[in-house]
């Protein structure tokens, strides 16, 4: 792959990010997977990401919060929110923020699609 892509993944349940290191590792692209979102602000700041895919349910700390905060720290990073709950109010508040909302369960062809919205290519 002539230019991979650097990929954040927050959640707290580590088969999601298991699920994003199978099907994007396995296209060449580099895959930071953080299941603490304090955390996670602390890898945003030291490294250069091409695109984020936040839980927004997480017992720590509220994705959508998160988001707030990479706003502050990371303002020009694209986010994606990931959610198998019913959270309405939150998906709009991450929407106000500028980021994309996933429903989970998704698959492979649903991360396709966002990236290629929020970065313009295919992978």
């Amino acid at each position: 792959m002539s230019n991979p892509l650097k990929v954040l993944v927050v959640d707290d349940k580590r088969i999601i990010g298991d699920f994003f290191e199978f099907v994007l590792g396995y296209k060449g692209h580099e895959i930071e997977v953080v299941q603490d979102p304090m955390k996670a602000l602390e890898t945003a700041r030291k490294q250069e990401f091409d695109i984020a895919f936040v839980d927004i349910v997480m017992p720590e700390k509220d994705g959508v919060e998160l988001l707030e905060e990479f706003r502050r720290v990371v303002p020009k990073l694209p986010v994606v929110m990931i959610s198998g709950y019913s959270v309405d109010e939150k998906r709009k508040r991450a929407k106000d923020l500028g980021a994309l909302c996933l429903k989970k369960p998704f698959e492979f062809e649903d991360i396709q699609r966002v990236i290629k919205d929020l970065l313009g290519r295919e992978i």
